[in-house]
């Protein structure tokens, strides 16, 4: 049973419970404010005399404390690191970061997007494949052919290995020069708004009690409603069972402006549907962003060992569109890869130096993220075009630092 998205409104979120209660010096300023400062307003309102003054006051530092303890030290006991939708995990477990090298530009200007994004990304440095590591993988094919797509396969492999071991429940992971709005947030609030009111039942609801935060600040994207949330992608293919959900992103570009380079589905959508969309039971390709649980990571990890798999999106894609794991996926995707025209960094150029340089380096390449019109990559360094007081670094815009 699906519910509407008002019966879900009165789930809040840890983040927002506090950032909207007041700080306690608050608190205390408003006690001596009734009880000093408009004293003489309440005596001629109310009574005159002193033993009523007295009585006043005694009953307004009552309400007072029993005010901060109900509202602010109670609060305290839900715990700050509970997943949410708007934390600096987005509400997953974990946000990973898949790289070999922490000092070039895609790292760098990562670290500034979340910076200024409030997010904070885990980034366990891949070790480089060594030749009998990809040997394994290769299946007759030349490693020249595959060399690139098996080293990636492998490096995954670590990487949800070292997921597994934490102990998390879910993940996000990203490819090192992922790039997102900077409005990321709001727009994966508005995502699990949606992915609830689809899939949120009676008894979800039941589940909460008075002992325990409520189930969909620690689920911001449902329990048990997917194994792969695919956030970030070019392209999406339909399987038999897929079901869409439209919903509103503010933040996301018109569909007519939006590009992908696996199919036309945007293109399609242009004239057809004015909000964005969740897909359910979707197949999306490229794997710039996307979410695992933690039975989904045991499987896929089990896949690419004795599959012995050379893609390692294109796994996953097959487990989407075959229907063995259940993938939403929203469309637009809200993350997607930043490129730069040119050599691929300063390191590649035959030039060495530290991740200040490499960034340094970046800033004044032509630059650009298709679909994402405010770059958190670029608002952080204040380069591409400016518009206002932000920053945009889309496809065919002239470089203005």
């Amino acid at each position: 049973m699906s519910l509407p998205v008002p019966a879900l409104r009165r789930f809040k979120c840890p983040e927002a419970i506090h950032e909207s209660r007041p700080a306690l010096a608050d608190i205390l300023m408003f006690s001596f404010f009734l009880s000093e400062s408009h004293e003489p307003y309440v005596d001629m309102l109310i009574l005159g005399t002193s033993h009523a003054k007295s009585y006043l006051r005694v009953t307004f530092l009552f309400l007072i404390l029993f005010f901060v303890f109900r509202y602010y030290l109670a609060s305290e006991k839900t715990p700050a690191s509970l997943p949410s939708s708007l934390n600096a995990t987005l509400g997953f477990g974990a946000l990973y970061v898949l790289t070999e090298d922490t000092s070039t530009w895609r790292v760098q200007g990562l670290l500034s997007a979340a910076k200024l994004t409030g997010l904070r990304f885990t980034i366990p440095v891949q070790q480089r494949p060594t030749d009998s590591d990809i040997s394994v993988h290769l299946n007759g094919d030349e490693v020249a052919t595959v060399l690139d797509e098996i080293r990636a396969v492998l490096n995954y492999i670590s990487l949800l290995e070292t997921f597994l071991r934490s102990g998390r429940e879910t993940a996000l992971f990203v490819e090192d020069d992922v790039d997102f709005g900077i409005h990321i947030k709001a727009q994966m609030g508005n995502i699990s708004s949606t992915i609830l009111a689809q899939t949120a039942t009676a008894e979800d609801i039941s589940a909460e009690g008075d002992d325990q935060p409520p189930l969909f600040s620690q689920y911001p994207y449902g329990k048990d409603a997917w194994d792969v949330l695919w956030i970030g992608h070019f392209g999406l293919e339909y399987t038999t069972k897929t079901k869409v959900w439209d919903y509103r992103d503010p933040q996301a570009l018109p569909w007519d402006r939006l590009t992908s380079k696996f199919n036309n589905y945007y293109q399609q959508q242009a004239g057809a549907s004015k909000d964005q969309q969740i897909l359910q039971n979707v197949a999306p390709m490229a794997t710039y962003a996307f979410a695992l649980t933690r039975p989904a990571a045991e499987r896929l990890l089990r896949i690419l060992r004795e599959g012995k798999a050379q893609k390692f999106d294109l796994a996953l894609h097959i487990q989407c569109k075959g229907l063995d794991m259940l993938c939403l996926a929203p469309a637009p995707g809200v993350m997607h890869h930043h490129k730069v025209e040119g050599q691929r960094s300063l390191l590649s150029e035959g030039t060495k130096g530290d991740g200040k340089h490499d960034l340094g380096w970046w800033r004044y390449r032509h630059k650009y993220t298709y679909n994402v019109e405010w770059s958190a990559r670029c608002n952080a360094e204040h380069v591409g075009e400016r518009v206002g007081d932000r920053w945009q670094c889309m496809p065919g815009l002239v470089r203005r630092q």
